[in-house]
């Protein structure tokens, strides 16, 4: 019987900009109309995720750590809440808007820029299975060790192992490299900014530097732009420009707002 097969990764951005694939995801419609929704968790990279950040795979319960959860001819929760069905009234404009034909629930969930406003999880398209990384490639192009950190726990993040003449970081360590690398990129950024912020008092002392005024935002501009985010109308970066703020700065602020809810 012929199929068709539409994949992807569950995915989340936390506060530092690092990117945790979730879950690969797949959707299967066979000719005969009938489908499944494959979800194939990541639980090295699920673990790494503290419960402010991760409630759930919603509809699944991760706990069981089944390898995969399968959903025969039955949309996911995970589908249903933040895709349109086929009842939708303005279900024409809103395939035009993604360039879709007619309704692939979790294609239009890929191509969408709407964002579900429940939690930090969003479908992006699948790349490729786990990967081997050569550490030498990372560390050569880099000297700075904020940079090299970085490019390691985006590895971690991304649940690919690395490899190194002295060391391997894989689904055994994940957790324990991942704690020990985000403390150190934690203290390292921290540093930079005391550095940037000792270099900005020497220059204001000789009246190089006045320096600028901390951003205030307006409650009811901040509505009205996370909305615009949450809808899919302006994308992260526009977002946090239009508000005159760092894209991890929007974050924090938007997860303030939900934990305060």
């Amino acid at each position: 019987m012929k199929q068709i097969t539409t994949t992807a990764m569950i995915c989340l951005d936390d506060d530092l900009g690092l990117t945790y694939y979730i879950s690969k995801i797949e959707y299967v419609l066979r000719e005969d109309d009938s489908f499944s929704y494959i979800f194939t968790p990541n639980y090295s990279v699920i673990d790494l995720l503290t419960s402010e950040w991760f409630q759930g795979i919603p509809g699944l319960k991760l706990e069981l750590r089944k390898p995969q959860y399968i959903r025969e001819n039955r949309t996911p929760v995970f589908i249903s809440e933040r895709t349109p069905g086929e009842n939708r009234e303005n279900l024409q404009e809103l395939l035009e808007e993604c360039h879709m034909d007619y309704l692939n629930r979790l294609e239009w969930l890929i191509r969408t820029n709407t964002r579900y406003g429940g939690d930090f999880l969003y479908a992006r398209r699948w790349e490729s299975d786990k990967k081997t990384v050569d550490f030498a490639k990372i560390d050569a192009d880099e000297s700075r060790s904020a940079v090299v950190i970085r490019q390691l726990l985006r590895e971690i993040c991304a649940g690919n192992d690395i490899y190194a003449r002295d060391f391997v970081i894989d689904d055994s360590n994940r957790k324990a490299y991942y704690t020990l690398l985000t403390s150190l990129y934690r203290k390292e950024k921290t540093f930079l900014v005391r550095q940037r912020s000792e270099g900005i008092r020497r220059s204001a002392a000789h009246q190089k530097y006045r320096g600028r005024p901390a951003v205030k935002i307006d409650d009811t501009k901040f509505y009205e732009v996370s909305e615009k985010y949450a809808s899919g109308a302006l994308l992260a970066q526009e977002a946090a420009s239009n508000l005159g703020i760092s894209r991890s700065a929007f974050f924090r602020r938007i997860k303030k707002k939900r934990d305060m809810l």
